[in-house]
């Protein structure tokens, strides 16, 4: 069977109209999503509508529920006589050695050291003094020989301490290098709760008597 030439030239012309047709098309296309980019990032740059991307970065504002954590230290409250405080001393670092070390460093001051060990778990900051609510004037008292440490609360029922110590922990200074006026009130730190202090059971039975 002979194919009319004049025929199969029309169908070819007619497949190159319709190539062409087709790569106008898609070019077309590439081009308006280009202008339409192009336009959407002038408008940005101009400010006339805002960038996604300058939105600056925030952390989340400290809640009610976290400054709770924080007790205060009792109400003009003075620092506790050294000789009158007792600690636990724990270990919350791979530094080995370190409960020891420090535990000594505050018997320099005059702390009474009821024992020393290394603590469950690692601690991120320079120490965490826990104590419980009659322990918060010898607790605010620590801190202010330890920089950079924090106070926390616990239930328990006597005045002794807890110094766990963190990775961020280096020593504790010298008598000579610390400057505590032992007249001048604990100051309480900003956001901390004020914890009422049980009064003695002991002071109360003297009190009753006396009545």
């Amino acid at each position: 069977m002979t194919t009319d030439p004049a025929e199969a030239a029309r169908r070819r012309a007619a497949r190159r109209r319709h190539l062409q047709q087709r790569q106008t098309l898609i070019f077309g296309i590439i081009i308006t999503a280009m202008l339409v980019v192009a336009l959407v990032a002038a408008a940005m740059w101009g400010n006339v509508i805002p960038s996604p991307f300058a939105r600056p970065f925030s952390s989340p504002e400290p809640t009610d529920a976290a400054s709770t954590n924080v007790p205060c230290p009792p109400a003009d409250a003075l620092p506790a006589p050294y000789s009158e405080i007792t600690a636990n001393v724990y270990n919350a670092t791979d530094e080995t050695g370190l409960a020891a070390r420090t535990a000594s460093g505050l018997a320099q001051y005059g702390v009474v050291i009821s024992q020393q060990a290394n603590y469950g778990g690692n601690l991120e900051g320079v120490a965490n003094i826990v104590s419980g609510p009659r322990g918060l004037q010898a607790a605010y008292t620590v801190a202010q020989i330890v920089p950079g440490s924090t106070v926390s609360l616990d239930g328990r029922d006597n005045a002794t301490i807890d110094v766990v110590l963190g990775g961020a922990f280096s020593e504790v200074p010298s008598p000579e290098e610390t400057a505590v006026d032992p007249e001048q009130p604990l100051p309480p730190p900003p956001g901390c709760t004020p914890v009422p202090v049980p009064s003695d059971p002991v002071e109360d039975e003297e009190a009753a008597a006396e009545g």
